[in-house]
């Protein structure tokens, strides 16, 4: 289960602007996030954090 809230805050908190969340049709699973202007699906959001954390 994805929590959702946690993620928009974890982006917002990096300076993200996230405009929108959108749950994609149950037959899909996913989410969709509008961050910084572009759409965004949680495995594309999950590569954006990661790539930000402190190596």
């Amino acid at each position: 289960m994805v929590d959702i809230d946690l993620l928009v805050e974890a982006l917002r908190k990096r300076g993200h602007k996230v405009e929108g969340v959108f749950k994609v049709p149950d037959n899909a699973g996913d989410y969709e996030l509008i961050v910084d202007g572009n759409t965004l699906n949680l495995a594309e959001t999950r590569q954006l954090l990661e790539s930000e954390e402190p190596k």
